[in-house]
């Protein structure tokens, strides 16, 4: 597979404009869009080299129909409104998939214009906001807010006897979306929310907010922010020797924990994939990663590396090329490891685009998993269609 790397600028149209005519009818192109730079590096990054490890394996297997697979990037810059400006240029070469991006709010801002050009779109964000649009153009390659936060809180409140528990989420479409999901799954417990305490993007500093979830008497905190900005908190409750046990899922991802470093140890976390996972196909891609890049990946690098193997899988099951077929193919559909390895656990994608898969509990110990629980799918059971 050849990587073609474009920026948020006319060096994007240079690598790539040529591609309809210079690519082989046995070459398809797919494109990537990420954070690349700015504050959402360490997460763009993660799902641009899992998404480029799951198509090199692609490739190396026989390719997708016999066809190989060729890629071209293009950074976001962390911006919604720069991400917006790469997805029109993209699209323009008639690209048939596009991966990312990561930040929700990136992924609202550009997705309607992927939507437009018809070319479907496998994104790593999560916020339900991405999903609760109407639009039939965006998959998910993990669970939504709305999916994952029904067993995290359930995990919270009942396994780890929380009673008096303190929110810390950063104020924007992710932190926003998954506070609303966070509180809506809370009231159907006998516990208590005592501080409910937005941050900022990039913040570097969290004195006052610290001292607020202090006063509060919370026994727990969900820490719901950016990976670097949780390493900053949970470094900060540290050195301020708060007792007080942190719960989350990104919070726990080896990005947040390489910031982090043993600040990060002793945080409990319900996440979608883990590096360390019991599952022999999940630990083995781990290790693939770690060979390729030089680190683990964490939810984000997994999610790329599922998200190229779901769109082999739906155009396998079409059994052609064609874009309105794939998609229409995603659409309340289940996708087995059985039939498609690559994506690690059966994913059952939902009429909107959100996905139901399993997950694992996990503790952070010495900077790395320990898995507690692997946790099944919320619903089910769930039909596998035809597409031919």
């Amino acid at each position: 597979m050849n990587v073609k790397t474009g920026l948020a600028t006319a060096a994007l149209c240079a690598t790539v404009t040529m591609a309809p005519a210079a690519f082989a009818q046995d070459t398809q192109l797919v494109g990537i869009i990420a954070e690349l730079s700015g504050g959402g590096a360490p997460s763009g990054t993660m799902y641009r080299d899992g998404v480029v490890l799951g198509l090199e394996t692609i490739d190396a297997n026989g390719g997708i129909l016999g066809s190989q697979i060729e890629s071209t990037e293009a950074d976001t810059q962390t911006d919604p409104a720069t991400s917006v400006a790469v997805m029109r240029r993209l699209v323009n070469d008639d690209p048939f998939a596009v991966f990312g991006t990561v930040y929700s709010s990136s992924t609202v801002a550009n997705m309607k214009v992927a939507e437009e050009a018809g070319v479907p779109q496998i994104s790593g964000s999560e916020s339900v906001s991405v999903v609760d649009k109407g639009n039939p153009n965006i998959f998910l390659t993990s669970f939504s807010q709305q999916m994952g936060f029904a067993k995290l809180v359930n995990w919270i409140v009942n396994d780890l006897n929380a009673e008096k528990i303190g929110l810390m989420y950063v104020n924007d479409a992710f932190g926003q979306g998954g506070r609303q999901a966070f509180i809506d799954y809370l009231k159907q417990h006998d516990a208590e929310l005592v501080a409910d305490i937005p941050t900022e993007p990039q913040q570097a500093d969290f004195t006052a907010e610290l001292t607020q979830l202090k006063n509060s008497g919370a026994t727990h905190v969900m820490v719901y922010n950016h990976e670097e900005e949780n390493a900053r908190i949970m470094i900060q409750i540290d050195k301020l020797g708060l007792d007080i046990q942190a719960v989350g899922d990104n919070l726990c991802a080896s990005t947040t924990i390489t910031a982090g470093g043993s600040a990060i140890d002793g945080a409990k976390c319900h996440v979608p994939m883990t590096a360390f996972s019991p599952l022999p196909a999940m630990k083995e891609v781990g290790e693939r990663f770690k060979e390729k890049y030089g680190h683990e990946p964490d939810h984000n690098g997994f999610k790329g590396y599922i998200g190229a193997h779901l769109l082999k899988a739906a155009v396998e099951r079409v059994g052609e090329w064609d874009q309105q077929k794939v998609r229409d193919c995603l659409h309340e559909n289940l996708f087995t490891v059985e039939d498609e390895p690559g994506l690690l656990l059966d994913t059952y994608i939902f009429e909107n685009g959100d996905a139901d898969r399993g997950s694992f509990i996990v503790e952070v110990k010495d900077g790395k998993h320990t898995v507690d629980q692997v946790l099944g799918l919320v619903g089910g059971p769930y039909e596998k269609r035809d597409c031919k």
